[in-house]
């Protein structure tokens, strides 16, 4: 039986991600699980079959040892490759510079919102008082939210960006 894209898209992700954890004793996959459900939530989702296999992947070209060239040996199409470099934030980018960047990019888009959404669920923020560092991802999540989702303009959210730093 011939599996679908996202079957296979699903398997590449859990194979990838075998053996991560984050937070500690939770399997990392848990993450890119919620992401992918958060987007299946959407009204056009069940038509959209790229966007949950962006949603199920968006982190193992920065997170595991899967390349680009994997995902197409795997057949993912142009465009969810295309989407997941995009969600794939390098070392030498400001976050700032990434989240514009993916902005064009619709199936980006929104699964980055997803992550956000995901990433900044209370329930699962680590928040240390006095640990700067904790402060500036809380504000990164919200401010790239609202830019992602229209409420900021790329100045506004430059400015909170740098603010934030």
């Amino acid at each position: 039986m011939k599996r679908s894209l996202l079957q296979r898209a699903i398997e590449l992700a859990i194979d990838a991600h075998r053996g991560q954890e984050d937070p500690p004793g939770e399997p990392y996959i848990v993450h890119p699980m919620r992401v992918l459900v958060s987007v299946s939530q959407r009204d056009d989702a069940h038509q959209d079959e790229q966007l949950r296999c962006v949603a199920i992947l968006h982190d193992v070209l920065e997170r595991t040892d899967l390349t680009e060239k994997d995902l197409k040996k795997a057949g993912m199409p142009k465009a969810v490759i295309q989407a997941v470099r995009l969600l794939t934030h390098d070392d030498d980018q400001s976050y700032a510079d990434y989240v514009v960047r993916l902005k064009a990019n619709t199936l980006a888009t929104t699964v980055k919102i997803a992550d956000l959404m995901d990433n900044a669920d209370l329930r699962r923020v680590m928040f240390r008082p006095g640990k700067r560092k904790d402060v500036r991802r809380v504000v990164r999540y919200a401010a790239s939210y609202k830019f992602l989702t229209g409420q900021m303009t790329e100045t506004q959210y430059r400015r909170a960006m740098k603010a934030g730093e």
